[in-house]
């Protein structure tokens, strides 16, 4: 599986210029353009996830900082950071970081209000486009709707949405090969299509876990499955009553039982191993998923220890 990388060449303009804006207007040199004035990094990221949701492949943002065009690098990485934060929001996040293909920045200085800014332009291309991804939310809605999660625990919902991509969705082996074909590896091919590589599994399942209100990530590094050797591969990392599983919705596609469904880090070390970005304490797999962690067997036993102390209590 051939992931998109993820380019930022940054366009080093060093203009002089002189002008006095009113309104909204964001001047460059020898140009006016109406673009977003943003205050902080965070609400010019918020404005570009907006964008980047709609499937716009350029994005002007107008970012006041004084902060020179030459050295704004870090600040178009922060922005972009912070566009693909992980909100919850099912189109949002992890969905975004690996449903695009490329990117490209550039950034010239600008004035806007009488104050200093640079102007930053964001140049994208996605995998699906904005009728895909109308067709994925319209599928996403369906099925979810379908599965009956009304009164669900946590748990119930994860392995309905689990067991139906299981059953659901082919390895798109057609395709496999083909570096050209991108569609693979998105949640439209696996949902509306019924065929895909790993990233579209993990963006499907990512997509109707949030939709079922499980929240879950995408953790992506290599897997070696079948002997066939260690290859790029992508996996969830599903939070259940709040502790994160592993999970591989892939390898476990068209088998029987759940091998790779919420493991632990030790238990997923041997096929599994995450790229250095993924590895840290807030997306740590502690252990495996057990019966007696189920949140009826939590129930359980609270009221059972409630009952305990109310009997302490009388006999008081």
């Amino acid at each position: 599986m051939k992931l998109r990388k993820h380019i930022i060449s940054i366009i080093l303009i060093s203009l002089l210029f002189c002008a006095c804006v009113q309104g909204r207007l964001c001047y460059t040199y020898g140009s006016t353009r109406r673009v977003p004035i943003c205050e902080s990094a965070e609400v010019a990221g918020d404005k570009l996830r907006e964008a980047m949701i709609k499937r716009s492949e350029v994005i002007q943002i107008c970012l006041l900082t004084d902060t020179a065009a030459s050295e704004s690098e870090p600040i178009i990485d922060a922005v972009f950071e912070k566009a693909l934060e992980h909100t919850g929001e099912p189109d949002e996040g992890d969905y975004l970081r690996f449903q695009y293909e490329r990117c490209r920045a550039s950034a010239e200085p600008a004035i806007t209000e009488g104050r200093s800014a640079v102007l930053i332009t964001y140049d994208i291309s996605y995998y699906t486009t904005a009728e895909q991804e109308d067709a994925t939310g319209e599928k996403v809605a369906e099925i979810v709707e379908s599965l009956d999660l009304e009164g669900k625990t946590e748990k119930e919902k994860a392995d309905a949405v689990y067991d139906y991509i299981c059953s659901n969705v082919s390895y798109d082996y057609e395709h496999w090969g083909e570096s050209d074909y991108s569609l693979k590896r998105t949640a439209y091919a696996a949902l509306v299509d019924g065929n895909a590589v790993c990233q579209g599994y993990c963006a499907a399942l990512y997509r109707l876990l949030l939709a079922a209100g499980v929240d879950n990530r995408i953790i992506y590094g290599t897997g070696c499955h079948d002997s066939k050797g260690s290859e790029d591969h992508t996996w969830n990392l599903i939070d259940v009553y709040g502790v994160y599983y592993n999970a591989d919705v892939t390898w476990d596609a068209g088998e029987k039982g759940r091998k790779y469904y919420l493991k632990s880090d030790e238990t997923f070390e041997d096929d599994h191993t995450r790229s250095k970005e993924y590895i840290s304490d807030s997306l740590a797999a502690d252990r495996d998923f057990k019966p007696e962690d189920d949140d009826a067997t939590f129930t359980a036993m609270a009221g059972t220890l409630i009952k305990a102390a109310a009997k302490t209590l009388v006999k008081q």
